[in-house]
């Protein structure tokens, strides 16, 4: 006799929109399983993983999954691509959401958005006995799914792609966007120097999102979640501060 499926456990990227505050979250790109632990573990809303930039294995990825939400975390993926074989197989992930990258138009959103719902309302696979009889993935609700907002087609069509297509979630990847403008990221995220032509395109996507209901992710007041840094820079960051602690200690 198969047991039963347990009740849907409520993490708290959802408790903190439910609740109408923001949620803080933390992406990861160091290898290993105790790095985004730890960020689970103090209190950090939700985890991002990246698959697109980091060295990581798919059983590396579960095996992360799981501790992050054994903290109470809610854990995201930045897939790699929005290739269906990709998003299937994140989607498979004991995952609370997906992020979709490098999308440039409504057409390549339609594309990407297809495989992250069940039939009849899109193209994702059912091939999923392992991960059902593991952890019952066909009784839990289908994971949020996300869009990173980096292409200037994006941004000319958002207001289409955010009103017809099952978008959850959106974050503006502003280095790549930044690039896609023409615009040197290093001056503008790092130098602070903020064209006028992006400011106008962030303001749309805000504004496209507010309009359709869907949740905008960014580092301002008033946004539905923030990214607080990246694991590896707030690490290194905490490793230099201690050195020089202990050194200003010890050299007094």
């Amino acid at each position: 006799m198969s047991p039963e499926p347990s009740a849907p456990v409520t993490r708290r990227y959802e408790q903190a929109i439910a609740e109408g505050r923001m949620a803080f979250g933390v992406f990861c790109a160091l290898d290993g399983y105790a790095v985004s632990h730890l960020f689970a573990a103090v209190g950090y809303d939700f985890v991002i993983i990246d698959l697109q930039h980091a060295a990581y294995t798919w059983p590396e990825i579960e095996n992360m999954c799981f501790r992050i939400r054994a903290e109470g975390a809610s854990v995201f993926l930045r897939t790699a691509s929005t290739e269906p074989a990709e998003v299937n197989l994140a989607l498979d992930m004991p995952v609370d959401g997906v992020i979709l990258p490098n999308i440039g138009s409504l057409a390549e959103a339609r594309a990407a958005f297809a495989p992250t719902k069940f039939p009849p309302h899109g193209e994702r696979s059912l091939g999923n006995e392992r991960h059902d009889t593991i952890w019952q993935a066909y009784s839990t609700p289908e994971p949020l799914v996300g869009m990173l907002v980096e292409h200037v087609g994006a941004v000319a069509e958002i207001e289409a792609i955010f009103s017809e297509l099952p978008v959850d979630f959106a974050w503006i990847g502003t280095h790549d966007l930044s690039a896609s403008m023409g615009f040197d990221p290093h001056d503008v995220v790092a130098g602070g120097r903020v064209p006028a032509e992006l400011t106008a395109a962030i303001d749309r996507i805000r504004t496209a999102a507010r309009a359709s209901g869907v949740r905008f992710w960014a580092a301002e007041p008033g946004a539905d979640a923030t990214i607080a840094g990246v694991d590896a820079r707030i690490v290194r960051q905490a490793a230099i501060d201690a050195l020089d602690r202990t050194r200003t200690r010890l050299s007094s």
